[in-house]
């Protein structure tokens, strides 16, 4: 009981008198409790309290973390930033990235605000079913623009036709259909109009470089001129056929240039004058030529040039 009483404190440093010499010699053994109780005792418990701080500072940092998205992106009630819910759909203020596909069932601007869509590459607007079945498709292609599809109809704001294309017909149901450039109009095949004018101040010129040009009208072809002439150009010839009816020529004046004249042996001398006056006279074979006004309308039958 005297020993136990030397010894004070944590029971490794004593205080007070010296110890016994028993004591003294077993000081080189330390002894155990050196830590403090509450250490050595509940283990267990200080275990578990560290798993809860622990816990405790996990749920501090998803806090932090949750609140630094939040005022990063801007989430609200109604949307995420820019985005915005509405009631058919959703709000963008600003500028959109997409990445993959967009599928939407209708894309319009805000009111009175322009809507631009951007691509660094190809831009495409599909239409399919949801089996892959394309129905019509839009490709905006850095030099192109290409349309597939069974129609392709452009009306304008009032609902009116202006452009329909399909695989029967195309039709412009403009007032007017005007071409600019130097090359004009090409059509490989058939073009069927009820008029075709130039615009105010243009001449109008319907021309075949490699092969002939047909006009054909069931009824009549009406060529007019109001404050102009008609020029009819032609390398080869120029035939004027009437199947049934006849071929009319109604003006003041009928001016045919460079017609062979007719050479006669015999000259007369009743009507010298300074104006020569002919006769038109025809070939057999519909060619026109020039004879005096008092010869016979006839070739001579030696004549090889004027009737061939």
């Amino acid at each position: 009981m005297e020993e136990s009483e030397g010894i004070r404190g944590w029971g490794c440093t004593p205080t007070g008198d010296p110890p016994p010499a028993a004591v003294v010699s077993n000081a080189s053994n330390p002894p155990v409790g050196c830590l403090p109780r509450w250490v050595t005792s509940g283990w267990r418990r200080n275990t578990l309290y560290g798993i809860i701080i622990f816990l405790l500072i996990l749920v501090f940092l998803n806090i932090a973390l949750t609140l630094w998205i939040i005022s990063s992106l801007k989430l609200t009630a109604r949307g995420i930033g820019p985005i915005t819910i509405v009631k058919d759909g959703i709000r963008l203020d600003g500028q959109a990235w997409v990445v993959d596909n967009l599928i939407a069932s209708t894309i319009s601007s805000q009111p009175a605000q322009p809507i631009s869509l951007n691509s660094h590459r190809n831009f495409t607007i599909l239409v399919s079913e949801p089996d892959h079945v394309e129905h019509s498709k839009l490709i905006i292609k850095r030099d192109g623009v290409e349309c597939s599809g069974k129609v392709f109809d452009v009306r304008d704001g009032k609902g009116g036709d202006v452009f329909f294309a399909s695989r029967e017909e195309v039709r412009v149901s403009a007032e007017t259909l005007l071409v600019d450039g130097t090359g004009g109009l090409a059509v490989r095949s058939a073009v069927q109009t009820p008029l075709v004018r130039a615009p105010p101040g243009s001449d109008l010129q319907l021309e075949s470089l490699t092969r002939r040009l047909d006009m054909r009208a069931p009824q009549s072809i009406y060529l007019e001129s109001r404050a102009g002439s008609i020029d009819i150009t032609s390398h080869s010839n120029i035939k004027l056929d009437s199947v049934v009816g006849a071929i009319k020529i109604d003006a003041p004046n009928i001016i045919i240039n460079n017609l062979k004249e007719a050479k006669t042996t015999e000259t007369s001398q009743k009507n010298s004058i300074e104006k020569k006056v002919y006769q038109l006279c025809a070939c057999a074979s519909g060619k026109l030529f020039l004879a005096a006004s008092d010869a016979i309308c006839a070739v001579q039958d030696n004549d090889t040039e004027l009737c061939r």
